[in-house]
């Protein structure tokens, strides 16, 4: 008598829902990430206080967020974590009815977890009315967004993350296009492109560079949120910040915050443009593995001034202002400063490929550029 074939084992794919107000849960969903990747050296974990807030829905960036927390698991364990995001303020600005898929994170090859993670997702976007979404995306730009599309070998810089080359792959077989590249930008100090462009600004008597006071930082970073506002509100990933995400997105590093580092332009007394640099402050945040408790900020105070690589995070003209070298002369004092600290060259990052004028200030200065990282979207079916 022949023994009954035994057939092969299929393990069931499943995807929970995970409240947002759960605060147990909550903290489970985003340690995740870290089990399942942080063994790599070139992983930074986010701080947890700042992801629990934010998706707990403390956060000021969540005043008009309508979210939720998915996990799947495979086999009997966890595989894929992701939140579904619809940020109405953006909706409203963009006039589109566009959601979110961020706060991803998976283990390598669980594509049946990770599509059934995606679908579901997908579902809850869809009966909220979302005609289209983009993902990675954590509900502003400002808060992440993109994930790593090359170089992987390569240490990222502040404040973005490290990603596995599986994560794309993940997007791409899910239906996902990489329809938004991030160009990143090497700026060395000692070509003549620079060189030329520091002998202009130096020469430019129109314009008035001046650091961020912190003794008046409500009212300059009032200024600057005005004019950062009005400089990327063309921009696809970008919506109006109101002040009390300003004030919690920047007070927090206003202790250990180099003043020189975030400029105010100004033309004729008035303001006109901006710029923000940032040191490569990953190395710290690494070794901080998503805690930021009392040893943890004496770390950063004693560390946040010793850093090997720096770049220029942001910048914007007033359109009024566009030809009186106003981004010239905020770049260039910027990268003085990083010139003074020792720096050979610096980052300008990240920058949208379909931004010709911000590609082409960067090559002006000698900038050599390469795609890194990428936002992927899909029509919601």
């Amino acid at each position: 008598m022949l023994a009954k074939e035994t057939l092969p084992q299929v393990s069931e794919t499943t995807v929970r829902e995970v409240c947002p107000s759960n605060a147990k849960a909550l903290r489970s969903f985003v340690a995740l990430e870290r089990s399942w990747i942080g063994s790599n050296p070139l992983f930074i974990s986010e701080t947890d206080a700042d992801v629990i807030k934010r998706l707990s829905g403390r956060s000021e960036f969540f005043s008009e967020m309508e979210h939720t927390l998915f996990v799947a698991s495979s086999g009997g364990r966890e595989v894929a974590r992701c939140a579904a995001l619809v940020n109405l303020k953006y909706q409203k600005d963009k006039n589109e009815r566009v959601g979110f898929i961020g706060y991803f994170a998976a283990l390598p090859g669980e594509q049946l977890g990770v599509r059934a993670l995606f679908e579901r997702s997908e579902a809850w976007l869809k009966d909220r009315g979302v005609d289209r979404i983009i993902a990675p995306f954590n509900g502003a730009a400002i808060l992440g967004a993109g994930t790593r599309s090359a170089a992987y070998d390569e240490d990222p810089m502040f404040p973005f993350g490290w990603q596995p080359p599986y994560y794309t792959e993940y997007l791409v077989a899910s239906g996902y296009k990489p329809t938004y590249p991030f160009w990143y930008y090497t700026i060395g100090f000692r070509s003549d492109s620079y060189q030329a462009v520091k002998s202009r600004a130096s020469e430019n008597k129109k314009v008035l560079v001046r650091p961020i006071n912190k003794k008046l930082w409500t009212k300059d970073l009032e200024i600057f949120r005005v004019l950062f506002n009005e400089c990327f509100r063309d921009e696809w990933e970008f919506h109006p910040q109101t002040s009390g995400e300003f004030h919690e997105f920047f007070d927090p590093i206003k202790p250990v915050l180099d003043p020189r580092q975030m400029l105010i332009g100004e033309v004729e007394g008035q303001p006109a443009g901006f710029c923000l640099g940032m040191p490569d402050w990953n190395p710290l945040f690494r070794s901080f593995k998503g805690k930021l408790g009392p040893i943890q900020v004496v770390r950063l105070m004693l560390g946040a001034k010793r850093y090997r690589r720096a770049g220029l995070l942001g910048i914007g003209a007033l359109p009024a202002y566009r030809g009186t070298g106003v981004a010239q002369c905020l770049a260039i004092a910027l990268y003085s400063r990083y010139e003074e600290l020792g720096l050979k060259e610096a980052f300008y990052y990240p920058v949208n490929e379909n931004n010709t004028r911000s590609r082409s200030f960067a090559e002006s200065m000698g900038g050599t550029g390469r795609v890194l990282a990428h936002c992927y979207d899909k029509r919601a079916r």
